[in-house]
């Protein structure tokens, strides 16, 4: 074991003592699933690893629960099925779905250990997952995953950092993965997905016979077929609805109007609701029922959008999606990788397909967003699975760009005008900033500023994202956020000299001072740029004006020039920093922080101005 995890596992938040998880199949619709798990909870961090949580509906039912609560200073307290909250999952569109929830108390080291039993009944597409370890900061003893079928009966499972066996005793095969001594993962910034970093274990049939639909799953193809199965009788619209759709869109000449008035009627008469309905959360609800209640999940709002077209004779293709695997496992066909659907519609005046999200109703028609860009989905057809890959965006287009005019006073107050410009990406975590309360705008536009802003003005919000003739692979969402402010202390003053930040508006790079432990992790490029315009007060000059900067390593690059007018009565600072991806030991992490520490410097250089 690395020593430094080793010394960090002493003082992990929480230390899972146990942990054991049997799962056996009865038959081809019945099963019982069976934990023992016992954590000792060191500090408030760790409170997360010892909460329960289960959810049942009508595929798995609670048989038993039971448990022990024992704090450090006081007495045993036994849990039973009455100490659980219960809660309904979704009401209105499922009536069997509840959740089961515990939250312990006490003073630290607190012990809990639980004990409970679930009996599935009607089928699986897959068994339970094994993830002993759930969070950072945590770590296990031994814990243990029993899988016991039916000898002869077609498995197939995925897993990592565990020890695997298997045997078959009594015309039972049982499979068994272990795990010990794991220490706790250490939170960094920058460091790979957990799931590369935790033990984990996937299994399922290679046959399903779910709900009373049978199917297989050995590939995507299969897969495909049996999800299409599901969907039978879905896609049918009340009269009234039909006519009203073809209505709306009798004066359309192209399949991409068609779809653009149809999306905003998606929007304005549905709402998303995160619910697991129909056979084990596979099936959509019809989409008649989605028009009638106004709401649904992705399945559901998915399936319900591609009845809207094909009452209009527009086809599309409902798919599945994992938001947090770009790369699906093509050896482990199976639906428990993924957990969302979308629709793909072919528009052939774009020679191009439009990936539509109808969840969101902020999302622009035909952006692709960060969730779905670049990844493998599988598109559900009668035919079968079809394995395919959304397109992703060039890296060179995710971008930010703040411009700022300052006109700076001798006494170091200033006036600003700026503007702040969102690309690809960069949008989405700006798509409701319109329906923000002004105060949370203020507070999203000056967050990073390293000076103290007042009597902040936001103007009219620009963007492109009702510009349906560029959707396809062209459409690129765009917003601009025009916004002024008042500051009494942009510049510092000494005696005769004003001290001028270059760029107090740019964030700088986080780094830490201690040993690193995980690799270093960059998923994508991004790029931001600022260009900084200060007018200086009359009667000074320029003492010193910071180097040019030019850097361009394995992490990233940096740009950064400062010039005077030709009278030196405006500074101009541009400033562009990139972050490439990459994926680089910790060992590495010397040569990275060297070049933050470069870019902070930059982006914190000062200029001095003399007074004549």
């Amino acid at each position: 074991m690395n020593l430094l995890l080793a010394a960090l596992a002493v003082v992990a938040s929480a230390v899972i003592e146990e942990h054991t998880a049997t799962f056996t199949l009865n038959s081809e619709t019945s099963g019982e699933w069976s934990v023992s798990t016992t954590v000792v909870v060191n500090d408030e961090k760790g409170m997360a690893a010892a909460e329960f949580f289960l959810y049942c509906d009508s595929f798995r039912t609670m048989k038993s629960f039971g448990g022990t609560v024992t704090p450090a200073n006081g007495k045993v307290v036994k849990l039973r099925m009455s100490d659980l909250e219960r809660d309904a999952y979704s009401p209105g569109l499922v009536d069997d779905g509840v959740t089961y929830g515990y939250s312990p108390s006490g003073h630290f080291p607190l012990t809990v250990h639980y004990e409970y039993k679930v009996a599935y009944r009607g089928g699986f597409s897959s068994f339970p997952a094994f993830f002993p370890v759930e969070t950072a900061e945590v770590s296990l003893r031994e814990a243990s995953y029993v899988l016991d079928v039916p000898a002869g009966y077609a498995v197939k499972y995925v897993s990592a950092r565990t020890e695997f066996a298997k045997e078959t005793v009594k015309n039972r095969d049982v499979y068994r993965w272990t795990v010990k001594d794991f220490s706790p993962l250490v939170r960094e910034s920058m460091m790979p997905p957990s799931e590369e970093l935790l033990p984990y274990v996937y299994c399922s049939p290679e046959s399903i016979n779910l709900g009373g639909f049978p199917g297989m799953q050995r590939d995507w193809n299969e897969l495909g077929k049996w999800l299409y199965s599901l969907q039978t009788n879905s896609l049918e619209l009340s009269p009234e609805e039909v006519k009203a759709v073809r209505e709306l869109t009798a004066g359309c000449q192209t399949t991409l109007e068609k779809l653009s008035r149809l999306y905003d009627y998606l929007r304005e008469r549905t709402r998303y609701v995160s619910i697991q309905l129909g056979i084990g959360g596979l099936k959509p609800i019809p989409a008649k029922e989605v028009s009638r209640v106004g709401y649904g999940d992705c399945k559901g709002l998915s399936n319900y959008l591609r009845a809207l077209l094909a009452a209009v004779d527009v086809p599309s293709d409902y798919f599945i999606i994992s938001t947090s695997q770009a790369d699906l496992r093509d050896e482990y066909a199976s639906v428990g990788q993924m957990n969302h659907a979308m629709l793909a519609v072919p528009v052939p005046e774009l020679s191009d397909t439009v990936w539509v999200e109808c969840t969101n109703p902020v999302v622009p028609l035909g952006y692709r967003h960060e969730d779905a860009a670049g990844h493998q989905v599988v598109l559900v057809k009668e035919s079968g699975g079809e394995l395919l890959r959304i397109p992703s965006y060039p890296d060179s287009l995710s971008l930010v760009r703040q411009v700022f005019e300052v006109n700076l006073f001798s006494s170091g107050s200033a006036e600003i005008s700026a503007r702040r410009e969102l690309f690809l990406d960069y949008v989405e975590g700006y798509l409701t900033f319109r329906d923000q309360r002004p105060q949370r705008q203020i507070s999203r536009l000056t967050q990073n500023l390293k000076i103290q802003a007042e009597d902040v003005q936001v103007g009219a919000i620009q963007d492109n994202f009702a510009d349906y003739a560029t959707l396809g692979k062209a459409f690129v969402p765009e917003m601009q956020i025009p916004y002024s402010f008042r500051t009494g202390s942009y510049a510092s003053v000494s005696g005769d000299r004003l001290f001028v930040p270059v760029n107090p508006y740019a964030q700088a790079i986080s780094i830490q001072k201690s040993a690193r432990v995980n690799d270093l992790y960059q998923r994508g490029v991004s790029r931001w740029e600022e260009c900084v315009k200060v007018q200086i007060p009359m009667g000074y000059r320029a003492e010193s004006i910071p180097a040019p900067v030019v850097l361009d390593t394995e992490w990233g690059s940096m740009e950064s020039q400062v010039t005077l007018s030709p009278g030196g009565t405006e500074m101009e600072v541009r400033q562009t920093f990139t972050i490439k991806a990459f994926r680089a030991p910790a060992s590495s992490y010397a040569s990275f922080r060297d070049f933050a520490r470069a870019v902070n410097r930059a982006y914190s250089a000062t200029a001095v101005f003399v007074k004549e």
